[in-house]
């Protein structure tokens, strides 16, 4: 009896040592960044996450899903160090909060257990969603700090706007999505924007801001969601009145940056204006503008200065 109990240990043992084994063999190194080692288990805990928040990324090419949770992976560990030089990240913010609240609505979930029961789907869990949520609010905060000096507002044109805009009873709203690109030193701009066209065909517009945009929103497929017509400025509506719904903008250069609009929805709704609140939500949304401009020119800088090897 105590012979046949010492063979049952071993042959436990035994096994448990070739799941070990072929753990080991299953994990691998997949990027170096700086002296911080990225596995295949981390890149696919970021393949799971980007299509918990955009489903449709399951629809295209398995490569170019790697590609795209690869640069995601990257973006986040270089914000995360940059911030761990100023703070100690431990999930304490309340901030944290608010954005899972708009999460779940993104996701037309209606509670938290709905989204912990949704993500289970994706082996992903509330702590894991809190802790990249933590990483972006912390960026942008510490954005914030950096670059808020250097934000210029004119405000007098945005009074102009709104007295102009008081006069209405009726405000049209646009749902919006976006894909925001840089010019390739090594490509023309026609032949980028072809290249971002022809993935919209093919991949769906939402799948392809995951695939190029550089802004934050491109991991939720690119959705801004309901801006009223008012805030946008002439240029955005001299485009956006030409299109119906489900079609997209050409490529418009604001700034450094250009950018490429589709519509969702179009609704008209009636509204009081109230001036001044109308004001400080267009003083808000012009701020978020130019530090979303200042947080790409921080992280590409920050970028350029790490060290990032592929195997």
């Amino acid at each position: 009896m105590i012979a046949f109990k010492r063979s049952t240990i071993l042959i436990c043992i035994f096994f448990s040592l070739i799941n070990i084994c072929y753990s080991k063999i299953q994990l691998k190194i997949i990027m170096k960044i700086d002296n911080e080692i990225i596995t295949s288990h981390d890149v696919e805990k970021e393949i799971n996450y980007l299509k918990a928040l955009n489903p449709r990324l399951s629809q295209i090419d398995k490569n170019e899903i790697l590609m795209i949770a690869k640069k995601s992976t990257i973006k986040e560990f270089i914000k995360k160090k940059e911030i761990q030089k100023y703070k100690e990240l431990n999930l304490q913010n309340p901030q944290i909060d608010d954005v899972l609240n708009n999460l779940i609505q993104n996701l037309n979930l209606k509670n938290e257990n709905q989204l912990k029961d949704y993500i289970k789907n994706f082996d992903l869990s509330i702590e894991d969603l809190k802790r990249k949520i933590e990483i972006e609010n912390e960026w942008k905060n510490l954005i914030y700090s950096r670059y808020i000096k250097t934000v210029k507002i004119d405000r007098e044109r945005l009074i102009e706007k709104i007295e102009k805009n008081s006069k209405e009873k009726f405000l049209e709203e646009y749902n919006l999505s976006e894909i925001v690109f840089t010019k390739k030193k090594d490509v023309t701009l026609n032949e980028f924007s072809k290249k971002i066209q022809e993935s919209i065909e093919k991949n769906g517009f939402e799948n392809t801001a995951n695939l190029y945009s550089i802004s934050d929103s491109a991991k939720v497929g690119g959705k801004i969601g309901w801006v009223r017509k008012n805030i946008l400025s002439d240029q955005i509506i001299n485009e956006l009145k030409n299109l119906e719904i489900n079609n997209y903008s050409s490529p418009l250069q604001i700034n450094n940056n250009f950018f490429i609009f589709k519509i969702n929805e179009i609704r008209k709704i009636q509204v009081e204006i109230d001036k001044k609140k109308e004001l400080d939500k267009m003083i808000l949304i012009e701020t978020s503008k130019q530090l979303d401009k200042f947080s790409n020119i921080f992280y590409n800088k920050i970028k350029l200065n790490s060290k990032i090897s592929e195997f």
